[in-house]
């Protein structure tokens, strides 16, 4: 009786986690579409500064932290390295002066199924892609920031291919981990509030790590 009770329970469990992540990707699924719309109505235009990723990019008020030049904020809440590429045309068409990319911390979790291969492909393809479409654009890729101790092994190991896989390109790597990892390779504690995203502290660091390399982009 009490082994058909859990049985029960299990079940109940499984379908009602399987309603809810139907609902929270429908959700998603919503917002990126949203999104999406909103950039195609305002497109890039040549000089300006993409910032393409997930929640990370999309939780900062570029403008306020870097005035007076041209960053357009591609960033869309729960965005992974397949919904970027699938994006990517709409910065592309623009012929940016640089793209400067983080994303891949939303393909991470187990329900995913996108193993470390499986996201570097997809990096590759992206670069690959703005490579053809606008060859004279500047690509920084940013490495993964530190979240949960549960990923603390697997973003210090993609991070590793990450700098691999942009110096083959051709494309710069930059270090924003090691500016927020603590001790125990989690984000450290100050800089967020729930082991993910980042509070004004993160941004402003965020901010300082990236001005030499907007500042290159000023040079030429």
């Amino acid at each position: 009786m009490f082994l058909a009770f859990l049985l029960v329970m299990l079940v109940a469990t499984l379908v009602l986690f399987t309603i809810t992540r139907v609902e929270v990707e429908t959700i998603g699924r919503h917002h990126y579409l949203q999104r999406v719309s909103f950039f195609a109505a305002h497109p890039l235009q040549p000089g300006d500064i993409a910032f393409l990723g997930d929640s990370l990019t999309a939780g900062g008020n570029w403008d306020e932290l870097f005035p007076g030049l041209p960053i357009r904020n591609r960033g869309i809440n729960a965005d992974t390295t397949v919904g970027a590429l699938q994006r990517l045309d709409g910065i592309t068409r623009g012929q940016p002066k640089a793209i400067f990319m983080l994303i891949g911390t939303n393909d991470l979790p187990w329900y995913e199924h996108r193993h470390d291969e499986m996201i570097l492909s997809t990096y590759q393809e992206m670069l690959d892609k703005i490579k053809t479409d606008s060859p004279q654009t500047r690509v920084f890729v940013e490495s993964l920031l530190p979240r949960a101790h549960l990923y603390a092994s697997r973003v210090r190991g993609l991070n590793a291919k990450l700098q691999e896989l942009a110096e083959k390109n051709g494309a710069t790597f930059i270090d924003l981990y090691s500016h927020f990892v603590d001790a125990k390779g989690d984000l450290r504690a100050e800089l967020n509030n729930d082991h993910l995203h980042l509070l004004a502290p993160g941004y402003a660091i965020w901010a300082e790590t990236l001005q030499p390399y907007l500042d290159s982009l000023q040079d030429r």
